[in-house]
């Protein structure tokens, strides 16, 4: 009933303060219920098997998005998508991904694809097999929610990635402001040092911008540039201002 919309949270380069990407989020507007959050739907759909078509339904209207832009002479941005690990019992993945962009003439670089951390605690073989044939077709593969978990050591080892998010969390008030920043500056070292690039997420002040500025963040994705907002409101400030 396209109930379920798109909305776009922008990625901002942390030196040049760039609008340099944009994550894929899904909002449902019910017609019973009105606005539905994320956090009451998606651990429902992750448990009854629908997660796969709304995942499909998103990467389908991210790559019609992208490929309209592009028709128009527009200078997109590289726009990320979940998938659930769900998705990742499927060893044809990569096929399906590519399959579905293709429909559209999108170039692959400009879809990114989000992998949640607790896609890794599942067949690493399919996992690994999966990542390397989306990278052959000219995908980039990021990790979301870097440090949520506890298998994230193992997986940048094991994984060619292009990307980490670091999880919001980490930017969250505690109680040892120092010990947490030292976290940060050595998971950005870690992952430089990996030659993948990163993105802090959940980011909410300028001290925060900052300090990751200056430790060598690549992207900011967080309310002190944007919130998630609709497409109309995306394409404004990426291709208006």
């Amino acid at each position: 009933n396209k109930e379920f919309i798109v909305y776009l949270q922008p990625k901002y380069a942390t030196v040049t303060e760039k609008l340099s990407g944009a994550e894929a989020l899904v909002r449902w507007i019910s017609k019973e219920k009105g606005f539905v959050s994320p956090g009451s739907f998606i651990p429902i759909f992750e448990k009854n098997g629908f997660i796969t078509k709304l995942d499909d339904y998103m990467l389908e209207s991210v790559a019609k998005i992208q490929g309209d832009w592009i028709k128009e002479g527009k200078e997109v941005v590289p726009i990320s998508v979940n998938i659930s690990r769900i998705h990742f019992s499927n060893p044809n993945l990569a096929d399906h991904i590519r399959d579905i962009v293709d429909k559209y003439d999108v170039p692959h670089h400009v879809i990114e694809l989000e992998l949640t951390e607790s896609a890794f605690f599942d067949d690493k073989n399919i996992l690994l097999n999966t990542v390397k044939k989306l990278k052959e077709y000219g995908f980039e593969v990021s990790m979301d929610d870097f440090g949520a978990g506890y298998s994230s050591l193992n997986s940048l080892k094991d994984l060619p990635l292009d990307i980490v998010k670091l999880d919001g969390e980490f930017f969250r008030d505690s109680d040892d402001k120092e010990r947490g920043e030292i976290v940060v500056r050595d998971a950005i070292s870690l992952v430089k040092n990996l030659n993948m690039r990163i993105v802090a997420e959940g980011i909410e002040t300028k001290e925060q911008v900052e300090f990751l500025a200056l430790h060598g963040c690549d992207l900011i994705q967080g309310y002190y540039f944007a919130k998630p907002m609709p497409i109309d409101e995306f394409q404004k400030s990426a291709f208006e201002d």
